[in-house]
Parts: structure tokens; C-alpha cells; sequence
């Protein structure tokens, strides 16, 4: 009995060894694991990571802590595009942490709840420095394992960088805080949410939507497609315009190319505080080129006030200086007084009436006020105008009246006139090569400038009336004056006569030269005569 006893013992102690050798090897094993747990984990994201994006992957440190749960911090990721270490890396990374719960390292496939990071940076490489695409070991592109599903990615900031193929031209750079990332995958579409501060004009833009999957071969052929919203952004930044913008849109397209449609509305603009403030609205689809930064804007339609307004071209990144902007626009269905409020402040337009535009605006960069920078090349035509002055129409309608041989006919003659001429504005001021308007019995042409921010005239040209030059006035001069008749009748007119145009909106001066005399009509003087010669 004895004996059973003591073999019945040895078997439990011997089983108790086992087990207490058993503990202390898997504590063994624990404690070697701890000690290099840090590496364990860091070579383990480095190989998911590497085979993902079958490029090289460095990673600077990383620790690892396992209470309360497996929490892992990094610094410094860096994810090479196609091992190309002459490019910047196609993913960088300044800070990432990430939970896996307790014994969430020894579970495949892992899954992360959330993933933190602190300035991602994504760098598109430009087309021409793309690379082919590598093979596996089995000869193979490499496929996505999935070891690792990750929920949530927050990213508290985030540059999207795409290198332009003109190296002459700055990088498109999107920059983005508050990002987050949903149910993130390489090999399918994941969302978006993300908000945008906008340096120029100061504002935020929120924006969501998918991006994917993402296209490792060609990182720019990754679609992506979202919405906007763009509220109450200043505009008094830019030298020379003011108001508040407001815009919303959706996006759709590639890295590399990008189609965006929207609207903005602007109930306040100004244009170089010349002008009164008014109501812009603007819709518009553009495509936005990422291999060189440039956006090609297509037909835009904006509404001044009342007036359609069109436009179409590039707005041109150029390098360290900023964008051109070179715009075909045309006004097919206007009103002067629309487009002449943007340059005046006064309660009444110079005139009002239909008017047709047609031009080509440049705007280089630049510190420079808008009026000032801006190149604007166009045709003008404005039907049944009429002029706003009392004193301007005054002088037409006694101009019309001599003109059509009734000078003492106070119920002859009209201010109301057809203009057209061909402009060029430069630096605030409109040089007319062309400017041609008939009243009643007379069409004048001339050419000359009007600077927008004093409101002043010069014009020079000719004025051809219907009557003759004696069935200008009466009595003994209009006697006297028929000896002269065939002299001054040119070109089929009754009679062409230099005519000046000059003074400010309010204080115009008439100028008719005659006999080597010029005969001027101002507001406060009338037929004065000056030795000035023709």
C-alpha cells in the first residue's frame, strides 16, 4: 500500500514538473518576446507594408506597449515609390499610432479599430519618372495580402503633393487636416472626409467622398471622386477685388486628371474698389491637370447683376510666381451698365443698353491691383444707348439737331446712339484704336483713351453730320457758309469736321475744329472759341 502510494506521488510530481517546466518555458518565451517585441512588431509592419506597395519601406523606431491594450507608435515611415530612391517617397508618414488589442498580434488576420497619424505627406511622381512595374520573386506583380484590415484612419494633417512633368512649374498641393479614412484597403475603394484650408481666399472647405482602388503601377490613375462646400471666404486678400464667395461642387476623375463642376455665388464683388459692389453667380466645370498644375477651365457662365457672361481657357501654373490666367470671354446678352458698374462708383452708369462683348483677358500674377495687371483685348458694340448725364445727353441732342440741318428745332435730334469700337486696356487705362457711335444726322469715329479710376476722356476724331455746313445754323452765316459747303463734304457725309471728346464723366468738353479754330461746348462754358490749331 505503502509502496503504490509513493509510485502514485512520483507520477504527480513528475507531472508537476512537466507542467511547471511547461509555464516556465512559455514564460520563457514571453519574456524573450517582450524584450524584442519592439522588433518583432516593427519588422512586421515593415513586411506588410513592403508587400502591399512591393517597394522598399523604412521606419525609424518603433515601441510597442501592451497595457492596457497592444498599442503601437512609429516614426518616420517612409514608403518609396517602385524602390525609386531618387524620388521623394510615395508615402511619408511623421507619427502613427495604432491599437490592436490585447492579444491582437497573434490574430490573423489582424484588425486595427483605428489608426492615427500625425503629417501624412503622398507625393504623385510626374509621368515621365514613373517606373515599371516590378515582379515578385514567383515573377509576379504582387497581390494585396490581406493580414491586416484597418477601420478608421485619422489624419490630423495631410498633404497630397503631385509633382508636375514641367519641372519649371510649382507642385499641385493639396493640403488637408482633420482627414479621415474609412474601412481602408488598397484593392478597393475606401471614404473620405476631410476639410481643407484655403490660404487664398481664407476659408475652410469641407469635402468627402471615395478614393480607389488605389493603382499602384500608375499612383496618378487612382480615381477618386467627392463633393465640396466652400462658405463665406474673404476675398479682400487679392490685390485689387473684394466680396464674399461662397461655392459648392463635385468632383470625379484620377490623380492625374480631375473633372470639377460647381457653382459660386458672390452677392457683394468689387472689382479694385473702383466699382460699386454687386451680385456674381458663376457655374462652371473645369479640369484640373495634376501632371502640371494647370486648370483648363471650360465654358464658365457668370451672371453680373443681369448680364450672361462666358469664358473659357487656363489658369497656368507658373513656377514660384503664382498662375496666369488667359480667358477667351464674350458677353452675347449683356447690359453696359452691368459691366461699367465693376469700374464706377456713382449711383448712375455712364449709359445704359444692350450690349454685345467679345474679348481676351490675360491676368499674370503678381502683387499688382487687377486693374492694374490685367490685359483685356476686345470689341464693344452697345445698340440704343443712352447716356445717364444730363449734360451728355444735352450736347448729343443739340449735336443730332445741327446735324440733321434743324439747329432752332428743339423737338429734332436724340441723345440715343448705336457704339462699337475695338479696345485694349492696360494698366487701368482703355486705349480705342476704334470708337465709332451715330446719333440722329451724325456718326462720329474716333480714337483716343478713358481711365477708369479718374473717369477721364481724350478722344480725337472726325464727325460726319447728314446737312451741310451752312444747314448747320441760319441767318446771315448759314449764307455766308455755302461758299464753303463743297470744301467740307467728304465721304458722302453733307460735312466731316475734327471733333475732340475730353474732360471726366461729369465735366465733358466738345471740341469742333473749324477754319483752323476749335470750337469747344463745356458744361459751364459754351461756344468758345480757341486759337487751336487743326
Amino acid at each position: 500500500m505503502a509502496a503504490r502510494q509513493s509510485v502514485f506521488a512520483r507520477r504527480w510530481f513528475l507531472v508537476l514538473c512537466v507542467v511547471l517546466g511547461v509555464i516556465l518555458a512559455g514564460v520563457g518565451v514571453l519574456a524573450w518576446r517582450a524584450r524584442h517585441i519592439n522588433e518583432f512588431t516593427r519588422q512586421w509592419v515593415l513586411r506588410e507594408l513592403a508587400q502591399r506597395f512591393a517597394s522598399n519601406v523604412s521606419l525609424d523606431r518603433i515601441a510597442v506597449g501592451a497595457f492596457p491594450e497592444f498599442t503601437v507608435t512609429g516614426q518616420n515611415l517612409d514608403i518609396q515609390y517602385r524602390n525609386r530612391a531618387d524620388l521623394p517617397p510615395l508615402i511619408h508618414v511623421d507619427k502613427f499610432v495604432f491599437h490592436l488589442g490585447l492579444a491582437g498580434i497573434f490574430e490573423v488576420p489582424h484588425r486595427i479599430r483605428g489608426v492615427k497619424i500625425e503629417k501624412l505627406t503622398i507625393t504623385i511622381p510626374p509621368p515621365q519618372q514613373r517606373a515599371e512595374k516590378p515582379e515578385t520573386q514567383e515573377g509576379k506583380s504582387g497581390t494585396p495580402i490581406q493580414h491586416v484590415v484597418v477601420d478608421e484612419i485619422h489624419c490630423v494633417d495631410a498633404d497630397l503633393v503631385h509633382l508636375p512633368k514641367d519641372a519649371q512649374k510649382d507642385p499641385l498641393d493639396w493640403a488637408i487636416h482633420d482627414l479621415i479614412l474609412r474601412s481602408v484597403s488598397v484593392d478597393k475603394p475606401f471614404h473620405f472626409a476631410g476639410t481643407l484650408t484655403n490660404a487664398k481666399p481664407e476659408g475652410e472647405i469641407a469635402t468627402e467622398g471615395d478614393f480607389g482602388p488605389w493603382n499602384l503601377d500608375e499612383p496618378g490613375g487612382t480615381p477618386v471622386a467627392g463633393s465640396y462646400k466652400f462658405t463665406d471666404a474673404n476675398l479682400d486678400p487679392f490685390p485689387g477685388i473684394a466680396g464674399t464667395l461662397s461655392s459648392t461642387g463635385k468632383y470625379r476623375g484620377q490623380l492625374d486628371e480631375i473633372e470639377v463642376e460647381g457653382e459660386t455665388d458672390t452677392p457683394n464683388f468689387s472689382l479694385d474698389r473702383a466699382g460699386k459692389p454687386v451680385a456674381l453667380h458663376t457655374e462652371y466645370s473645369a479640369t484640373v491637370d495634376g501632371t502640371d498644375g494647370d486648370t483648363i477651365l471650360h465654358p464658365v457662365r457668370a451672371r453680373l447683376i443681369h448680364s450672361l457672361i462666358l469664358a473659357e481657357g487656363k489658369i497656368v501654373n507658373v513656377k514660384g510666381k503664382g498662375h496666369d490666367i488667359v480667358l477667351d470671354v464674350s458677353a452675347p446678352s449683356a447690359r453696359i451698365e452691368d459691366i461699367l458698374s465693376l469700374a464706377m462708383k456713382a449711383d448712375q452708369p455712364l449709359m445704359i443698353g444692350p450690349a454685345k462683348i467679345k474679348a481676351k483677358l490675360f491676368i499674370p500674377p503678381g502683387k499688382a491691383r487687377v486693374l492694374q495687371k490685367m490685359i483685356l483685348d476686345g470689341q464693344v458694340g452697345v445698340d440704343d444707348a443712352k447716356w445717364s448725364s444730363p449734360e451728355v445727353r444735352k450736347k448729343l441732342e443739340a449735336l443730332s439737331r445741327t446735324s440733321e440741318g434743324h439747329p432752332k428745332d428743339e423737338d429734332a435730334g436724340s441723345a440715343i446712339s448705336d457704339l462699337h469700337g475695338r479696345f485694349h486696356l492696360e494698366k487701368g487705362v482703355i486705349h480705342f484704336s476704334e470708337l465709332a457711335f451715330s446719333v440722329p444726322g451724325a456718326a462720329i469715329d474716333l480714337a483716343g483713351t478713358y481711365e477708369l479710376a479718374g473717369e477721364s476722356v481724350d478722344f480725337k476724331g472726325h464727325l460726319r453730320t447728314q446737312a451741310r455746313l451752312s444747314q448747320m445754323t441760319t441767318g446771315t452765316k448759314s449764307f455766308l457758309l455755302k461758299a464753303f459747303d463743297p470744301f467740307f463734304k467728304k465721304n458722302g457725309a453733307g460735312a466731316e469736321l475734327p471733333i475732340t471728346i475730353s474732360g471726366t464723366r461729369d465735366h465733358v468738353t466738345f471740341g469742333v475744329s473749324m477754319f483752323h479754330k476749335t470750337i469747344s461746348k463745356g458744361e459751364d462754358k459754351k461756344n468758345e472759341a480757341s486759337g487751336k490749331k487743326n
